[in-house]
């Protein structure tokens, strides 16, 4: 082996080396974005969540309030 085709080796090596240490850093960019996006879709379906619940409370607490209501007036006795 020459030491011309040892230095295109080398040389080749370190271009390769580069390449993956670039494609590297494009991946853990990528994933940390994918991270926040999770993180971000998590809370706002946490939110949606928490509206749906106390949606849901204040209907029925409605609705047994009205129902108490009408017991309390009379109910059936009319």
């Amino acid at each position: 082996m020459s030491g011309e085709d040892l230095e295109r080796r080398v040389s080749r090596l370190e271009k390769s080396h580069d390449d993956l240490s670039q494609n590297l850093t494009q991946l853990n960019t990528t994933i940390a974005l994918l991270n926040q996006t999770v993180e971000i879709m998590s809370k706002n379906e946490e939110k949606r969540q928490q509206i749906l619940d106390r949606s849901v409370l204040f209907i029925i607490g409605g609705l047994a309030t009205a129902f108490i209501s009408w017991v309390i007036r009379g109910g059936l006795s009319d």
